[in-house]
């Protein structure tokens, strides 16, 4: 699908604030202290992140593994790499550019039919390795050629859209959707979840905002109090309008990662055409990108852990360890 520039449908706004699944994103622009982002990551399964660094001059596939054409990274980039593949879920770059892959069943994409195409599996990948602000990204949207990649071996298809957000505070959300690309832009893009489409959301939190004046804890915000997306965007978008200033960066990621909605374990929450499913959080990231302070939450199966690491410390080192099974405390990174 070769997206045409009159496709692309901007929703512009200033803001002073990846195979992925069904989750939240969060983008807090300080006054003090940066950009300060927390999302959750939901799915069915154990996805057995990985920690992992790209260097610029690396060679990767432009489909997927072992598919399509390669191309060259121009910046480096410490990302989460699901199922063990080398497939980035979420990262942050050399230049504080950031991306999370989020779940999203209306993607509309043709199939790949050339090995040039990026495909959605790389789409996060690809952003990551090759632009420096958000900017960049969406002025390059519309010469991108994109084509649709099945992964096997996937519980659900793989359809996504995806958040960007720099270190100066700009952030977009990308849609692939029937009638074209949307971006959305600025404080409209601060919050995300999944679908219905990013302006459905927008169009119901108008509706119910005006409800939060003169809140207190028996206001009843505009959310129905389940996991549905509608909802969690509801929750994410009024957590977020009270939060204060905060003291330091790292205070304001501990601020955040309160916000966005954690599915609770085993409760129903979508067939997928092989029964009901639960559908819980299997993972919370919470980063600065003013320091690259990092806090990955992990909680599924067996493990329940938490480590911290910073990104901008880790450029420039080629590595993979387990974020599902590390030990509470520093992430001691290993190099090759």
């Amino acid at each position: 699908m070769n997206i045409k520039p009159l496709a692309l449908g901007l929703i512009m706004a200033g803001l002073s604030a990846s195979a992925a699944h069904a989750c939240t994103s969060i983008a807090w622009n300080t006054d003090e202290h940066g950009v300060i982002t927390s999302r959750t990551n939901d799915w069915m399964e154990a996805t057995n992140p990985q920690l992992g660094g790209i260097v610029a001059g690396e060679e990767r596939y432009i489909q997927g593994p072992h598919m399509g054409m390669k191309y060259t990274a121009k910046y480096d980039a410490v990302a989460v790499m699901p199922y063990g593949l080398d497939l980035v879920h979420d990262g942050v770059n050399s230049e504080g550019l950031q991306i999370n892959t989020l779940y999203y069943r209306p993607m509309t994409m043709d199939d790949a039919s050339k090995p040039s195409q990026i495909s959605q599996l790389t789409f996060s990948g690809y952003v990551l390795t090759n632009y420096a602000s958000v900017d960049e990204v969406v002025k390059a949207l519309p010469t991108l050629d994109y084509g649709y990649v099945k992964l096997d071996g996937m519980p659900a298809d793989i359809v996504l859209h995806w958040s960007i957000t720099d270190k100066s505070g700009d952030r977009a959300v990308i849609e692939m959707d029937p009638d074209g690309v949307k971006v959305y832009r600025g404080v409209e893009a601060a919050v995300m979840t999944n679908d219905p489409s990013m302006q459905e959301h927008i169009d119901n939190l108008k509706e119910v905002k005006p409800t939060w004046e003169g809140a207190d804890r028996n206001l009843p915000f505009g959310s129905n109090g389940n996991s549905a997306s509608r909802s969690r965007f509801v929750h994410a978008s009024y957590f977020l309008n009270w939060l204060d200033e905060p003291s330091t960066a790292f205070n304001g990621m501990m601020k955040l990662s309160t916000v966005p909605y954690r599915v609770p374990a085993d409760a129903p929450y979508m067939d997928f055409g092989n029964g009901m499913t639960g559908y819980a959080t299997e993972w919370t990231l919470t980063q600065s990108l003013e320091t690259g302070d990092s806090v990955f939450e992990y909680n599924f199966g067996e493990n329940w852990n938490t480590v911290r690491y910073n990104v901008y410390e880790l450029m420039g080192q080629s590595f993979r360890t387990p974020l599902d099974g590390s030990e509470m405390g520093q992430l001691d990174i290993i190099t090759k």
